[in-house]
């Protein structure tokens, strides 16, 4: 898949990239704020958004979400720390086509969850099941 990273500590966005082309996926781009969420995913269009719900001081991973949301249907896993969180929990679901992974990230857990997040798009695209590298 083609995996868009939001997330404003490098050293998480560099490991995330690794892991994730390990597992054969494509990160088409990191961005850390708000508007360079949006520019990345109109311009990248990403099969899937991974983002922290905090982006530094000023910007709100949530909020870069919703204004994705309302271009693009793609499916975002909010990595957070506050994954237990019932209010987080609720501003995510309300977003729709979203997914919620805890901090630190359970690397199982999150490639169980891609794995089934790209059977569901492929499904409707009507092509094959990715299958990882190695």
């Amino acid at each position: 898949m083609k995996i868009a990273i939001i997330e404003d500590e490098v050293i998480l966005a560099m490991a995330l990239t690794l892991m994730l082309e390990d597992w054969g996926h494509q990160v088409i781009g990191t961005a850390d704020t708000e508007v360079g969420a949006m520019v990345l995913v109109k311009d990248e269009r990403p099969d899937l958004v991974i983002m922290d719900i905090r982006l530094g001081r000023r910007d709100n991973g949530l909020r870069a979400a919703r204004l994705i949301r309302a271009s693009s249907d793609v499916p975002i896993v909010f990595c957070t720390a506050y994954a237990d969180s019932p209010p987080i929990k609720a501003q995510v679901a309300a977003i729709g086509n979203t997914h919620l992974v805890g901090k630190p990230v359970d690397e199982d857990q999150l490639e169980w969850l891609l794995r089934s997040i790209d059977e569901r798009r492929r499904k409707v695209a009507g092509t094959p099941a990715f299958a990882p590298a190695g």
